[in-house]
């Protein structure tokens, strides 16, 4: 088997808000297609019209080749070989990054067809399974509002969740400093209350802190609310921070949403002493290098729990990978019903949905999801295609 053609597709919502933390208003649709017409699909958060140009862009020198050039004429099975050959024929400009992320969305088109080709679910292929379902925590994000407002959507979003039948929740309070710290434990206290203290709860505070020791203060006031980890405290580059936050706190620290590659992920784990590395699957480098980060994660005795922003199929990606991986005991999951985006709801199908908080395993090969090609067309803003001579 070949890999013949390369296609890279932006997909934006109408209207987008650029005020809005919704990664889910677009994406890029990477699709790699065989001489056995086997074609597989990918796609990673970050600016789509960025992949594109890193996709596109045509060979300068030995460190800095053309993905195209690499990638066409590939075996697409041997996935591990041809991301450690993607890695070093662009180390001269994407030893991290916005290569690093075009890496990762190549690297789940591979996988996706190398399942369909052997007839295998992806976690079959990366040694799985180590357990029989999928547990996805509930990610939702209150709108910027007035506080009462704001209280108001918490109490709404958080007694939704409970009667969707969620098991894990997570709050997004990503706003800066228009609340003050205060105002931020008044509404996670008010969240777990509605919560039940039985419930499975983190929070999502979007680098809200610029010192550690305002993190300090702020989680110390809330360990009596026992949270399963606080995300992104401090800004991702200060990792001496992290590590005095970290011994602080009995409370987990959560991070590396941001990160790209495992070295990256080291970084936070050994110097900066997170307790959850966060691997978005596609920014981090694919299935592959999110494996690596899991399996170094379990080697240090840490957690790895996705971050997960975009469509149903990196929440596909997701699930696989914690699937696969001893040590993803969560995914994260925006909901459907509780998330306007047109990408999140409609773009592959099916939906792997949850169902008493829980999603069995896929048994369809590869990643088990396909694009509904109705709504690629309708948001498609210019495909570009590579094939073999």
């Amino acid at each position: 088997m070949k890999i013949t053609k390369i296609e890279s597709t932006p997909v934006r919502a109408a209207n987008v808000d650029a005020t809005a933390n919704d990664g889910a208003q677009e994406t890029i649709i990477v699709k790699i297609h065989t001489d056995e017409d086997i074609v597989g699909i990918g796609e990673v958060d970050a600016s789509a019209w960025m992949i594109r140009a890193v996709l596109e862009a045509p060979s300068c020198h030995n460190w800095s080749l053309s993905f195209q050039e690499m990638l066409l004429g590939e075996n697409p099975l041997d996935v591990e070989r041809i991301w450690d050959k993607l890695y070093q024929g662009t180390i001269y400009t994407g030893r991290r990054g916005l290569v690093i992320h075009a890496i990762g969305a190549v690297d789940l088109a591979l996988w996706d067809i190398a399942g369909k080709a052997l007839g295998r679910p992806v976690y079959e292929l990366l040694g799985g399974p180590r357990r029989g379902h999928v547990v996805p925590y509930a990610s939702v994000h209150p709108r910027l509002s007035s506080l009462e407002e704001t209280a108001h959507q918490v109490q709404h979003l958080m007694e939704r969740v409970a009667e969707l039948g969620y098991k894990a929740a997570k709050l997004q309070l990503v706003y800066g400093d228009i609340y003050t710290d205060a105002d931020l434990v008044r509404l996670v206290r008010q969240a777990r209350q509605i919560l039940g203290a039985e419930m499975t709860f983190m929070i999502d505070v979007g680098y809200r802190w610029m010192d550690s020791k305002a993190a300090i203060r702020t989680i110390q006031q809330l360990e009596d609310c026992n949270l399963y980890f606080v995300e992104t405290p401090l800004r991702m580059d200060d990792l001496d921070g992290h590590a005095r936050l970290a011994q602080a706190v009995t409370t987990r620290i959560a991070g590396a949403e941001l990160l790209a590659s495992r070295w990256e992920a080291l970084d936070l784990m050994d110097r900066g002493k997170v307790d959850v590395i966060q691997p978005d699957i596609g920014r981090a480098g694919g299935l592959t290098e999110c494996l690596r980060i899991a399996k170094l994660a379990s080697d240090r005795g840490l957690l790895c729990i996705p971050h997960g922003w975009k469509s149903g199929l990196t929440v596909a990606a997701e699930v696989h990978l914690s699937a696969a991986a001893e040590n993803v005991p969560f995914i994260e999951y925006m909901v459907p019903e509780l998330w306007p985006s047109v990408i999140r709801r409609e773009l592959v199908q099916p939906e792997f949905a949850p169902l008493n908080g829980i999603i069995e395993l896929p048994r369809a090969p590869g990643l088990g999801v396909e694009l509904n090609e109705e709504v690629v067309t309708r948001l498609a803003s210019g495909s570009k295609v590579a094939r073999a001579s």
